[in-house]
Order: structure tokens, then C-alpha cells, then sequence
């Protein structure tokens, strides 16, 4: 057979294929599928059903605060940094100090670093004395490790507990998490229901917005300051003062409402303002994060919720 007569049949069904995708140049548009879609009730199921074997497959959770969105006037949630460091890379390990407490951060889900401290038991030759993968704690006869859901999605809070030694536990746990970075330990299925907590989370209760932060005040207070030093010098925020004991920080912050005018283009004058965030204990073991003017006073909602909203895409 002629070689070119015996491509000739793929060269055509190309051809098809491609002006077939490209015919018009039109595309479905399912932008306005839904505009007109009505409530309907919910499908109600028998009472002698087994309970087990039914759920919601995309369930809607209860709403926490009372927002409610003006019309035309809602923006979506900014994306989370690629990065959390100043020279662009994420530390797989950090430490941590609040008081008298030590931990370490890591930047995985508690199902990744559960393999992790499994193989750092064994290399340290600790006998377990028992295993919960359920509470993240792995007993030894040297102390406890364990690990639970990290502030940020993504990532891990892993401590030694009941150890008298519980510095160099850190330390060697932290040269081993480090070395293994990118290790294929693999994940643990039993361990992936401890990253479910929401730990960062933005309200608004009366027209006033805070930002909930499951921890108590000192390790937010801890985790805080570090993204705020680190994390949150950009373009638009820069961490100016900080007063523990009265738990207010200043920063210094640039409205995205406030550039892109004729007049940047002419060197305007800098649009960032100065604002102060008051953090201070609410129930047992949260802790609240509000926005206030630098000496005190009021400011308007919509800078509110963009303040804390980018302080908040630093910690999740």
C-alpha cells in the first residue's frame, strides 16, 4: 500500500475532530442554567431506613454569624498564598513557643505526619506501648506523640508530652521530620478525620466583624505575631507595633478599593492606612481578633472584613 494513501484516513478524522470543536466557535454556557431554579423540599426517606447507609452527599453546614449579603456586593474569598515564607518557600517543619508550651508545625495533614511519627518511634528504638490513630497520640515508653489539625489547612501540630526530655524529643522529631520531608511514608486513611476542624473562622454578629480562632490566647497570640511578622509584609500590609499585654497589634494596611485610581499613575500618595487589631480570649479555648482605628475608634465594615480577611488567608 502507498505509505501516504495509508495515513490518509487518520489526516482526515483529524481534520473532523478539530473543525467539529472548533465549529462557530461556540461553547456552552451554563452561567445562567440556574437563575430561575426554585426551592423544592428536600426527598424524605422512611423512618425504617438503616440511618448508617444514608447521608446528605453534599451536605450544607449551618451558618455560624448572621451575614447576609447585599445584593451585588459580595466578593469571593481570596485564594491562600502558594507560599508562607519571605523568600518564597514553605518550611516543611517549624517551631513553636507560647509561654511554657513548645510544638512543632508541620507543613502536612495529620494523616501524612502520622506515618512520620511512627518511623521516628522506630528509629529511635521507643517501644509503643500503644497506638490511637483516632486521637493522634502515639504512647511510648520515653513520653507521648502527638499530632492533631494545624491553624492552617495543610498542615499539622505535632508535640512530645509526658517526657523529661521533652526539648530534645522536639529537636530530634524536628531533624527527622525535616530529613524526611517528601518521603514516601505514605498517608493514613485512620488519621485524615483530624484534619476535619475549622480553625480559622471569619463572622460577623451584629454588623461587627471578628475573626474566631480555635486556640487559646496564647498560642494564637503566638501564631499570630509569627504570620504577621512573616507572612504579611506585602504589597499592601506590614506589621508596624505590637503590645502583649494590652493584645493589640498596628498594622499598617492598603485597601484594594483604594488603588488602581487615574491618580497612581502620577504618584499619588500611599492609601495604606493604620489600623489596630485587639485580640482578646472569648470562650475556652478561642480566641477573637477585631479591628479597630489606630488610637481606638470605629471603622467602617467593609475595611473590617478586608483586614481581617487577608490576616486570615495568612493563618489558613
Amino acid at each position: 500500500m502507498n505509505p501516504v494513501l495509508k495515513w490518509m484516513p487518520l489526516i482526515i478524522g483529524a481534520t473532523l475532530v478539530v473543525s467539529g470543536c472548533s465549529r462557530s466557535g461556540y461553547y456552552y454556557d451554563r452561567n445562567d442554567e440556574y437563575i430561575n431554579a426554585e426551592m423544592v423540599e428536600p426527598l424524605t426517606l422512611p423512618d425504617s431506613r438503616n440511618a448508617a447507609k444514608y447521608q446528605n452527599a453534599m451536605p450544607v453546614p449551618d451558618a455560624s454569624s448572621d451575614f447576609v449579603a447585599a445584593d451585588g456586593d459580595f466578593e469571593a474569598p481570596r485564594p491562600r498564598p502558594l507560599a508562607s515564607s519571605r523568600d518564597g518557600e514553605t518550611s516543611f517543619v517549624e517551631s513553636r513557643e507560647a509561654g511554657q508550651e513548645r510544638w512543632l508545625v508541620v507543613n502536612a495533614s495529620p494523616g501524612g505526619v502520622w506515618p512520620l511519627l511512627q518511623g521516628f518511634a522506630s528509629a529511635q528504638g521507643l517501644q509503643v506501648e500503644s497506638a490511637d490513630v483516632g486521637r493522634g497520640r502515639l504512647e511510648t515508653d520515653q513520653g507521648t506523640l502527638s499530632v492533631r489539625q494545624g491553624l492552617r489547612a495543610g498542615a499539622s501540630e505535632v508535640r512530645c508530652e509526658g517526657s523529661a526530655n521533652e526539648v530534645q524529643c522536639l529537636d530530634a522529631l524536628q531533624r527527622y521530620l525535616s530529613a524526611n520531608a517528601g518521603s514516601q511514608a505514605g498517608v493514613s486513611l485512620a488519621a485524615q478525620p483530624l484534619a476535619s476542624d475549622e480553625r480559622v473562622r471569619l463572622s460577623n454578629h451584629d454588623g461587627e466583624w471578628q475573626l474566631d480562632l480555635a486556640l487559646n490566647l496564647e498560642r494564637a497570640w503566638s501564631e499570630l505575631r509569627y504570620q504577621l511578622e512573616n507572612d504579611f509584609e506585602t504589597e499592601r500590609g506590614t506589621l508596624i507595633d505590637q503590645n502583649r499585654s494590652a493584645g493589640q497589634f498596628v498594622v499598617e494596611y492598603a485597601s484594594r478599593d483604594d488603588d488602581g485610581g487615574w491618580f497612581d499613575w502620577f504618584g499619588g500618595d500611599d492609601a495604606a492606612k493604620r489600623y489596630r487589631l485587639d485580640v482578646s480570649a472569648a470562650a475556652e479555648n478561642t480566641t477573637q481578633v477585631r479591628v479597630s482605628g489606630e488610637n481606638g475608634g470605629g471603622v467602617p465594615s467593609s475595611e473590617a472584613r478586608e483586614l481581617l480577611d487577608a490576616v486570615a488567608a495568612t493563618l489558613r
